[in-house]
């Protein structure tokens, strides 16, 4: 665990099952049990794929969340992005998983864009940070969320309902908190030390709104959990139900166990990759569970478990029946790493294909999107 660095702004280092629940037993978070599967998935009438294969491994409060939902009270969902560059499919996954529980639950969704948060910690310009938040944002939206229930939040568009109820939050939050949390010092801008308050908002904004108390749940990679935990500890302060979340692992670099980086771009395939260049990053850089030689590999078959190809592939799948053919023969030596390679080349640029032809849709009804802020819900 030396070598693991992780919060909202740097992560660092190899990451497996044991480092992960390592991390959640540090946070006090809980890991998602089959109890607790069995329930959700009762509710959902089967489990999504990243609930199964445990990328959504954790929790704070799920199980209370789903109590409430059975006794009749509704709840939202609010997620979000830092807009500091161009979006790869480690960004994109967990709004797959928020789009498939906003889809079962018919629920609102709050997706805040935190395009201050990235002035504050990056060297970026304003210029550059609002060009990668109106990408981003199609890119999210260009996975299929509809107008009615989604609601997109811009920082610096949405600064007034932001800020006016972030103060209420900032009140009950100390410098000491943040150094302790983020493991900020007095060298740091101030606006990192606030940032937090801006970031809760969105937890308890419908309730807000509603003018009665609404429970929220969070969908987020690890990295985040500082953020929320803040957030749970002050909002009954302040009169709001704590936000429940299901937390997610990173989905793994093109190399292995470290998370994809958008700071390396061999380590990732990204949104604007063409086909050429998807096909290029996996042959050469993916990660392969597979054996040295081809005699070697029909004779002891792959490890698909660690094999980036298979995992990426088993993510964008929806057809169990197939994942799970090619998961044996992958492992028997059936198929050889080459073919698996090439298999999750045709579906990254199928996913890839189908997300940038909805984006003129997306950008022809973008106002719509918006929070509206005087008629939310």
């Amino acid at each position: 665990m030396d070598e693991i660095k992780i919060n909202p702004w740097e992560v660092s280092g190899n990451f497996d099952d044991k480092v992960y629940t390592k991390i959640v037993n540090d946070f006090g978070a809980k890991l998602i049990d089959d109890k607790l599967l069995g329930r959700l998935g009762g509710l959902t009438h089967g489990l999504h794929p990243f609930l199964e294969d445990k990328t959504f491994f954790a929790h704070r409060d799920l199980d209370l969340l789903l109590d409430a939902f059975e006794n009749g009270e509704e709840f939202y969902l609010y997620t979000g992005r830092g807009p500091s560059g161009d979006m790869h499919l480690g960004h994109l996954m967990p709004f797959l998983f928020t789009k498939w529980l906003q889809d079962k639950f018919g629920v609102h969704l709050v997706i805040q864009l935190t395009d201050d948060e990235k002035y504050l910690v990056k060297d970026l310009s304003e210029g550059q940070i609002s060009k990668f938040t109106y990408s981003n944002v199609v890119d999210i939206l260009s996975l299929g969320f509809q107008p009615a229930n989604t609601h997109i939040i811009i920082d610096s568009i949405h600064a007034k309902t932001l800020y006016n109820n972030a103060i209420k939050v900032a009140r009950h939050l100390t410098a000491s908190t943040v150094k302790g949390v983020f493991g900020l010092t007095d060298s740091d801008n101030v606006g990192k030390f606030f940032f937090t308050s801006m970031q809760s908002v969105p937890a308890f904004l419908v309730s807000v709104m509603k003018k009665k108390n609404v429970r929220c749940l969070i969908p987020y990679a690890i990295d985040q959990d500082d953020h929320f935990k803040i957030a749970r500890d002050i909002l009954p302060k302040i009169g709001f139900y704590k936000p429940a979340s299901i937390i997610s692992k990173f989905l793994p670099s093109l190399a292995g166990n470290s998370k994809m980086s958008a700071s390396d771009k061999s380590s990732a395939i990204y949104l604007s990759d063409d086909a050429k260049t998807v096909r290029h990053k996996i042959v050469k850089y993916a990660f392969s569970g597979g054996r040295d030689t081809a005699d070697e590999q029909r004779k002891y078959g792959a490890n698909p478990d660690v094999d980036f190809s298979f995992n990426t592939y088993k993510l964008l799948e929806s057809d169990k029946k197939k994942v799970q053919k090619i998961y044996s023969d992958y492992r028997s030596g059936k198929m050889l790493s080459g073919e698996m390679k090439e298999l999750a080349v045709s579906e990254i640029n199928g996913f890839l294909e189908r997300v940038r032809a909805n984006r003129a849709a997306v950008e022809e009804k973008f106002a719509d999107y918006l929070f509206d802020e005087e008629n939310p819900f």
